[in-house]
């Protein structure tokens, strides 16, 4: 329980305007115990999540890194963000990552240009020498290509408080130049405020709807809101039909004309269905102050004309939550961000007193389920001080997000006063990566097979231009969403083929066909690339926005996606084209690729020393890694199956360093319904294999799993017996179980034993039917 302290203090504009004059606030919390100790995200426990749920994981120390950390402790908060999809000089996909973040003080009259930085990597750097100014905003790729953002305040307002003028800033180079102009907006009200200070202000990224309809949301105070001498903001939403040059006025997301709550600061984003949901900022008068109080969101149909009755945001938090009062347990947040991954899941971020991130899986921007991401408070001095909350989010991969924060500022936030702080009192801009995660494993990394040439596509969506360079034939499995990162053709319907490394059973299709145009398609599946047999995916007059999953079953080899003509087509395909935004397929083996990042692999149980890695790998992007360092602990993981009385166990290794020996075990269940070992294996430092019965016997000669190199084994293993194979090849056969079972259960890879230390393997794609 955290004491309390009684101090006067303005109210906390957070970098988004709030009237200069606001009332004192009273008996705020503070000397929290609970700023001592940092946020170290989704903590790593002896089981892996949830392998048929939907996973949201934080990442650890190695997921948080600095983006701007400014010389001589200058200001550098409240940042903004935005991504989008660009090509390495070599043609490899990459995503672009733009920070901006405030370098003026947090006042209404403040015009200092915001600075930022840029990473080409997705946002694992950011070089100093992108450092610049323009434009300073988050921002959103239209269908046309542009990129496109609007300043957060004003430059003009009328004299009637009917019209303000933002800063608008457009791309059609991949964001290499940026030009200036000006966008109107038409006030839903009058305004209260005639001057740029004291006017509206500009919130987050504008949308496209699928129209081609642009919406910005922005809030202000208008005269109509205004009751006991007090008025609260309201939140709207614009709409432009000429490219994002002149807005109308649309809807109101939040307001009260009692002045009772007051609502700056609404995020808006598009559910799957195309519905526009809101999270909007939230306070409530107290009789003397505003009182920062729980997010609420509310969802328009019709495209921000009209909104569903405000409800306060719900989420749980399973590993905790700190309420900035013991005593009135609340959520409380600012500057709340809406991003809709590619795989669908839609995530809200927001902070104050300590930054989080939370998930919606349903499709209706409810059920969220959150997670702490940053904490910079003092232990002796105001809970609201410190990290300012404010924070914005940037999609990664499709099933990764970073959100972007800050530390301090140097307006109010960290007062000399206070000490103690979690972290320290530096100005600085943060990210911290969190995978967001759909319910299965088993995803093929198709893009990555592609390119290392086990995967091949056979189609005549090849249309291509040197200024759409994501459209291309690999534009189909690159991870995004983007209108044009896609598989085209322009002249008629379309068909893709593609010819797998192996032959897989599918479990899932992810399938967006032509992002926000209406269109069809069906998936095949082949075993021989000639007999396709009835759909197993039908798509009819989708209009997709991100993945849409269908559940499969079905053997493959080879996958076919049929796209019919659309008559609707940009200009430069023509009057007919086709389009595959991208696909996603899901199988029985696992691959770890829709698995948390340097944590515990999705599904598995006794987990030690053993974590999901992206360094080492070979045909993928994640992998498994099993690395005893610790003399007085196991480095193991167990997965638990099916059980039957034949079972096979496949899975490529990597034996990095090998000073003791890998262990691999096929787990059954004894007559007395005990888990036993029913086929105790291990992999020796020679590369040889052996079998552990009272004593080890050796299988095979030295060299067969060598150290350093990749090799797929097998054990195709029954109650009685047992062959194992390397690479396809029989290299032991007849081995006789290591203890009696009737049933086969499991598996469990192992370092050699608890006192050795050393082992390090990497193990990935792993199947046991």
């Amino acid at each position: 329980m955290r004491a309390k302290l009684t101090v006067v203090l303005a109210l906390l504009s957070s970098a988004v305007w709030i009237p200069a004059a606001a009332p004192p606030a009273a008996a705020a919390t503070g000397n929290d115990p609970t700023c001592a100790t940092p946020v170290t995200g989704t903590p790593a426990g002896t089981s892996g999540p949830s392998a048929t749920a939907p996973v949201l994981n934080v990442g650890g120390a190695n997921e948080l890194g600095t983006v701007w950390d400014p010389a001589g402790n200058n200001q550098g908060a409240f940042p903004s963000a935005a991504s989008h999809d660009t090509v390495a000089a070599d043609g490899t996909p990459r995503k672009q990552v733009t920070v901006a973040f405030s370098e003026g003080r947090d006042e209404a009259s403040e015009n200092t240009p915001p600075g930022q930085v840029v990473s080409t990597n997705g946002a694992a750097t950011f070089d100093a020498s992108t450092y610049g100014h323009v434009p300073g905003v988050s921002y959103t790729r239209l269908r046309s290509g542009t990129l496109i953002g609007y300043g957060f305040k004003p430059t003009a307002v009328t004299s009637d408080g009917l019209t303000m003028t933002f800063p608008v800033y457009r791309s059609t180079d991949d964001g290499a130049t940026w030009t200036t102009g000006g966008a109107t907006v038409r006030v839903g009200g009058t305004l209260v405020g005639r001057t740029p200070d004291g006017s509206g202000r500009m919130h987050r990224h504008p949308i496209e709807l699928a129209d081609g309809t642009i919406l910005v949301s922005y809030y202000a105070t208008v005269t109509a809101d205004t009751s006991g001498g007090r008025t609260g903001h309201r939140s709207m939403v614009a709409a432009s039909t000429d490219g994002g040059t002149t807005f109308a006025h649309r809807g109101v997301i939040a307001r009260d004309a009692t002045a009772a709550n007051s609502y700056p600061e609404a995020a808006i984003e598009q559910l799957p269905d195309g519905r526009v949901l809101s999270v909007v900022r939230h306070h409530s008068w107290s009789g003397s102050n505003w009182d920062l109080a729980t997010p609420r969101q509310s969802v328009s149909a019709d495209g921000g004309a009209t909104w569903s009755a405000l409800q306060d945001v719900a989420v749980s938090f399973p590993n905790g939550y700190d309420y900035y009062d013991d005593n009135n347990k609340k959520l409380l947040g600012v500057a709340p961000s809406l991003t809709r991954m590619p795989n669908g899941i839609m995530v809200l971020g927001s902070g104050r007193p300590d930054n989080w991130i939370a998930m919606s899986t349903n499709g209706q921007g409810t059920g969220w389920v959150g997670g702490l991401t940053y904490r910079n408070c003092p232990t002796s001095g105001y809970r609201f001080h410190g990290s300012t909350g404010n924070a914005d989010l940037a999609v990664i991969e499709s099933n990764r997000i970073a959100q972007f924060g800050d530390n301090c500022e140097i307006t109010w936030a960290c007062p000399a006063a206070d000490t103690g702080f979690t972290i320290d009192k530096q100005n600085r801009v943060w990210r911290r990566y969190v995978d967001v995660l759909t319910a299965d494993v088993g995803k093929i990394d198709l893009a990555t097979k592609y390119r290392l040439g086990q995967v091949s596509v056979d189609t005549d969506l090849t249309w291509t231009s040197p200024t759409r360079p994501r459209s291309r034939v690999d534009g189909a499995f690159d991870g995004s969403t983007e209108y044009w990162s896609s598989a085209a053709r322009s002249g008629g319907g379309g068909s893709y083929v593609v010819r797998l490394d192996r032959q897989y059973s599918l479990t899932r299709v992810g399938l967006s066909l032509r992002n926000g145009r209406a269109a069809t398609g069906r998936v095949y599946a082949s075993t021989d690339g000639v007999n396709w047999g009835s759909p197993i995916v039908n798509a009819t007059n989708r209009t997709h926005l991100s993945l849409e999953y269908f559940g499969v079953s079905a053997a493959a080899r080879f996958v076919k996606v049929e796209v019919d003509p659309s008559a609707s087509c940009d200009a430069e395909l023509g009057t007919s084209c086709a389009m595959l935004n991208e696909l996603e397929l899901y199988s029985t083996v696992n691959s770890f690729e829709n698995d948390p990042i340097n944590n515990r692999p999705r599904g598995f149980t006794e987990t030690s020393q053993t974590w999901v890695t992206r360094s080492g790998v070979n045909g993928s992007s994640r992998a498994l890694r099993i690395s005893d360092g610790a003399a007085d602990n196991h480095a193991k993981v167990v997965w638990t199956g099916t059980a039957g009385t034949t079972r096979t166990l496949d899975f490529r290794l990597n034996p990095v360093t090998l000073p003791n020996g890998f262990l691999f075990d096929v787990r059954g269940r004894n007559s007395a319904g005990s888990t036993v070992d029913s086929y105790h294996l291990a992999v020796f430092p020679n590369g040889s294999i052996a079998r552990y019965n009272g004593s080890w016997v050796t299988l095979t000669g030295a060299g067969v799993v060598p150290v350093g190199g990749w090799r797929t084994v097998t054990v195709q293993a029954s109650t009685t017996t047992a062959t194992i194979l390397v690479d396809g090849q029989a290299v032991a056969t007849g081995i006789p179980p290591s203890n009696a079972s009737t049933s086969l259960i499991g598996y469990t890879f192992a370092s050699a034993g608890t006192a050795p230390v050393g082992d390090q393997v990497v193990v990935d794609d792993v199947s046991f039917s």
